[in-house]
C-alpha cells in the first residue's frame, strides 16, 4: 500500500513461523491452496490462468467485491459461501475480487472468509485490498500479504493485461497513489505489448462523482497513453457504470448484503471484441438467476477520447478564473462544462457544481468564468468535462495558484515518502519521519531545511516524542520496535523490541520519580524505562490502539479496539477500571465507534478526556465515572491544552474547532474550519492556533475569540494527516505526497 514499502510482482513468500502466526484456520487454507496447485500466497499473480483439474476452463472469469466477512454477522458468511460455491461450479480460470474482503482484518475474519471458498478455487482468486482489509491494523496488512501476495501486481489472461492497484493509506479511510504508485504503474504499462487491452482492478472508483482517491488526475493523465479499456471497482455498494477518458468503469454491487457476483466473458460482436458482463444472483427460491449488465468494447476508438481538449487555459484575475477550452475537429461535444475541484470532499461522492461554457462562432472554442472570490491564497484545482452525445465524457483537471501577498509558504522539501504523523520539535531541532522509515534531524530556517543527520528505521505512522531533558527522542515503528535516538546525531541509544507494530505515538511520563515511555504494540500496553529501554511492565490489551496514552503519574489511560478506555496502574500496568464508550455489539462496530485512535489527555482539573467518532467524555480519574460529555467526532485530531487550562478540540465530522471549558465541556467559542481536520490538530504560536486540515487548507484561529486570522491552501494532491509543529517563527506541516512545508507564521 502507498503508506508502506512498495511491493513488486514477486510473491511474498511464507515461512513456517509466519504461517503459524496467522492462525490455525488460515494456515490450513494456505496449505490447501498450495496442494491444489497454486502458490502459497492465495490468488498471487503467478497462478493466473492456470487450469485446475476437472475439465477445460471456460473463457470467462468471475468478478465480485465487498464481501466484508464479519464473524458476528453469520448471514454474510452464508451469502459469500453460496456465491463462491456457485462460482466454483462454473469452473473459472480466475476470479477477481475488488476489495473489502473482510470487515477489519482480524485473524478470525480471514479464517472465516477462506472457509467460504472451495479449496480448488482459492489459488485462482486475484484480490486487491479495500479500506476495510487493513486500515486499522498493520498486522492485517502483513496477514493480507501472506495470504494473497502483493497489494499491487499485474498478470495476463485471455489476451488481456490486468493490473491490480492499491491507493490505500494505513489508518485512514480514502487514499492516493502518490508519485511512487504512479511510477510503479508506468513501469508496468510500458511493458505491455501495444494494442493489448488493459483492465484495472481497484477498490475505489475514480473520476466522475467519485472523490475517494485524492490524486486521481495523476492516474487519468497516465492512462491516456495506454490502451486501458476497463476498470473494475467496488466500495460504493451499488452497480455503477461510467464511461470516460477512454475507459468504462464498472463498480460492482456489494456481495456482503446480496448473494451476487458477475460473469465477465470476452466475446465478439458487430463492433469487434468486447467484455460482456452478466450479473448472477440468488433468486428467492435459492436458484441462480442472471441478467445482462453491460458490454465494454475492447476494439476500435477508445471511449470519449475524441472529446479531449486540444488546449485548456486558465487565467486567474481578481475574483474570477477565466477558463478557455479548444476542442479538436473530431470532437462531438453535447456539452462543455467546468467546475472548481471539490477539494474538501473527503472520501465521498460529490455531484459537483458544474458551469456550462459558451461556444464561439466556430463551435470549437468554449469559455466561461468561475467565481474564485472565496478561495484563499495557494494552490487550487479545476476540472473541465467534455461530454459526447452518448453521455460519455472526457475530464481533465488542472492546478492554478492564487498569490499570497505575504509569501507565507517559504519552502517545500521532498522527504521521499508520506509524512503521516511523524513530526516533533524541540530547541530549534525538527525530527521528521516518514512511512518508509526515513528519520531526519534538521534545523528549519526561513530559507530551507538544514539537515543535520538522516537514518533509516522501519515505517513510522505515529509522532516521535522527546525526553523531558531533550536529550533523547523516541520513535515508534511498524517494524515492532520503539527506537530511542540521540536527537543531535541520530545515533541509536537503544531499540526496544515490542513484539508487535507500534503504530501510535509514545507518551513520555514520570512515575514515582522515574521517567517511563508508555505505548501500545498490537494489543498490548507497555511501559519501558526511558533511559535504558528496560521493560517495566507489559499487559495484554483488548484490541489494537493507534493513539496516544495519557498519564497523571498514578494511572495510565489508554483506548482499545474493544470500544473501552482503560485505566492502568502506572507502576504495574494492572487495570484499575474501564469505561465503555459505546453500546455497539459487534467487534467491528465497537472498534470503529470506540477510542481506537484517540490521543487521550489528562485535563488540568484531573479529568481524563477520551474521544470517539460520536462523543468526547470527561472521566473521573479514580473511578472512570463520566463527569460530562459532548457530541462530536473528536477522536482523530489531537487536543491541545492551553495555558489557562482550557482545551482546544476539533470536531472532525462538524469541521469545527472549539475552545472548551474543562470543568463543564461547554464551548467558549466554536469556529468552522471549512474542511475536516482528520488527525492534524494544531500548533500554537503567539496566541494563534495553526490548523492544517486533511485536504490541505491551513486555517489560523485567534485563541481569544475563535476568529479566523488567515487561510492558505497548502496542497491539492497530498492529504495532510500529520500534526504540525512550530520551530521559531516557522510552522512545519507534512503530507502524504512526502512534502514538508515551511510556513512563516511571524
Amino acid at each position: 500500500m502507498s503508506s508502506m514499502p512498495a511491493r513488486d510482482h514477486d510473491h511474498l513468500r511464507l515461512d513456517r513461523r509466519r504461517i503459524l502466526r496467522l492462525g490455525a484456520g488460515t494456515a490450513a487454507a494456505v496449505a490447501a491452496g498450495a496442494a491444489a496447485g497454486g502458490s502459497p500466497a492465495l490468488g498471487g499473480p503467478t497462478a493466473a490462468g492456470r487450469p485446475w483439474p476437472g475439465g477445460p476452463a471456460p473463457s470467462g472469469f468471475a468478478l465480485l467485491g465487498d464481501t466484508q466477512i464479519d464473524v458476528d454477522i453469520p448471514e454474510r458468511t452464508e451469502i459469500v459461501s453460496w456465491v463462491y460455491q456457485h462460482i466454483a461450479a462454473a469452473n473459472p480460470p480466475i476470479v477477481c475480487h475488488v476489495g473489502d474482503i473482510v470487515e477489519h482484518g482480524s485473524v478470525a475474519e480471514y479464517d472465516t472468509y477462506l472457509r467460504t471458498i472451495p479449496a480448488r478455487l482459492r489459488p485462482r482468486i486475484r484480490h486487491v485490498p479495500g479500506n476495510h482489509d487493513w486500515r486499522w491494523d498493520s498486522t492485517a496488512g502483513a496477514r493480507y500479504g501472506a495470504l494473497f501476495g502483493p497489494s499491487r501486481y499485474s498478470f495476463d489472461h485471455a489476451g488481456l493485461h490486468f493490473v491490480a492497484l492499491d491507493p490505500s493509506h494505513l489508518l485512514q479511510e480514502p487514499g492516493g497513489f502518490g508519485e511512487p504508485g504512479i511510477d510503479w504503474l508506468t513501469r508496468d504499462l510500458k511493458r505491455v505489448r501495444p494494442g493489448t487491452p488493459i483492465v484495472l482492478l481497484c477498490h475505489f472508483p475514480f473520476g466522475g462523482d467519485n472523490y475517494y482517491v485524492n490524486d486521481q488526475e495523476r492516474l487519468l493523465g497516465l492512462l491516456d497513453r495506454y490502451n486501458v479499456r476497463a476498470v473494475f471497482a467496488g466500495h460504493v455498494h451499488a452497480e455503477q457504470v461510467q464511461r470516460f477518458n477512454g475507459l468504462t468503469q464498472f463498480a460492482v454491487d456489494d456481495t456482503r448484503g446480496t448473494p451476487i457476483y458477475y460473469w465477465v466473458e470476452r466475446t465478439s460482436g458487430r463492433g469487434g471484441s468486447m467484455l460482456r458482463i452478466t450479473a448472477v444472483q440468488r433468486a428467492a427460491d435459492g436458484s441462480a438467476e442472471t441478467r445482462p449488465v453491460l458490454e465494454i468494447p475492447l476494439d476500435g476508438p477508445r471511449t470519449a477520447l475524441a472529446q479531449r481538449p486540444q488546449a485548456l487555459s486558465l487565467t486567474p484575475a481578481s475574483s474570477t478564473l477565466a477558463v478557455s477550452v479548444r476542442l479538436s475537429p473530431r470532437a462531438e461535444a453535447a456539452s462543455v462544462q467546468a467546475q472548481l475541484y471539490p477539494q474538501h470532499t473527503y472520501g465521498l461522492k460529490d455531484a459537483g457544481q458544474w458551469r456550462d461554457l459558451a461556444a464561439d462562432a466556430s463551435g470549437r472554442r468554449f469559455s466561461t468564468g468561475l467565481d474564485i472570490a472565496a478561495l484563499p491564497p495557494g494552490e487550487h484545482r479545476m476540472t473541465v468535462r467534455v461530454t459526447d452525445p452518448g453521455g460519455a465524457w472526457y475530464e481533465q483537471t488542472r492546478t492554478f495558484a492564487l498569490p499570497d501577498p505575504r509569501r507565507r509558504l517559504r519552502w517545500r522539501e521532498q522527504l521521499g515518502a508520506p509524512v503521516q504523523a511523524g513530526l516533533a520539535a524541540r530547541d530549534g531541532l525538527l525530527v521528521a519521519t516518514t512511512t518508509d522509515g526515513t528519520v531526519l534531524g534538521a534545523r528549519p530556517t526561513r530559507d530551507g531545511l538544514r539537515q543535520s543527520w538522516r537514518t533509516r528505521l522501519g515505517p513510522v505512522h505515529g509522532r516521535p516524542a522527546f525526553a523531558p531533558d531533550g536529550r533523547t527522542v523516541y520513535v515508534p515503528s511498524d517494524d515492532q520496535h520503539l527506537y530511542a535516538l540521540d536527537p543531535a546525531t541520530g545515533r541509536r541509544r537503544f531499540a526496544y523490541r515490542a513484539g508487535a507494530p507500534v503504530l501510535g505515538s509514545p507518551l513520555v511520563t514520570t512515575v514515582a520519580g522515574r521517567t517511563l515511555v508508555v505505548f501500545a504494540a498490537g494489543e498490548t500496553r507497555q511501559a519501558i524505562d526511558a533511559r535504558t529501554g528496560a521493560r517495566v511492565w507489559s499487559v495484554p490489551g483488548s484490541g489494537m490502539f493507534a493513539g496516544r496514552a495519557a498519564s497523571d503519574g498514578i494511572r495510565v489511560y489508554a483506548g482499545a479496539g474493544d470500544g473501552n478506555v482503560y485505566a492502568h496502574d502506572a507502576d504495574t500496568g494492572a487495570v484499575r477500571w474501564s469505561f465503555s464508550t459505546n453500546a455497539r455489539t459487534t467487534a467491528y462496530s465497537r472498534l470503529i465507534y470506540g477510542p481506537w485512535a484517540d490521543n487521550l489527555e489528562v485535563l488540568p482539573n484531573g479529568l481524563v478526556l477520551v474521544s470517539t467518532v460520536a462523543n468526547a467524555f470527561a472521566l473521573d480519574p479514580a473511578t472512570g465515572q463520566q463527569r460530562w460529555s459532548v457530541t462530536g467526532s473528536y477522536i482523530y485530531a489531537p487536543k491541545r491544552l492551553l495555558d489557562d487550562g482550557d482545551v482546544l478540540m476539533f470536531d472532525d465530522g462538524g469541521r469545527t474547532a472549539a475552545r472548551v471549558d474543562p470543568d463543564t465541556g461547554e464551548a467558549r467559542w466554536t469556529t468552522g474550519l471549512g474542511a475536516r481536520p482528520v488527525s492534524t490538530g494544531a500548533a500554537i504560536h503567539r496566541s494563534v492556533a495553526w490548523t492544517p486540515t486533511t485536504t490541505g487548507l491551513l486555517v489560523a484561529l485567534d485563541l481569544g475569540t475563535g476568529s479566523v486570522r488567515t487561510r492558505l491552501q497548502l496542497t491539492t494532491t497530498g492529504y495532510c494527516y500529520s500534526p504540525p509543529v512550530v520551530v521559531g517563527d516557522l510552522l512545519l506541516v507534512g503530507d502524504q505526497d512526502g512534502l514538508l512545508h515551511g510556513i512563516d507564521v511571524s
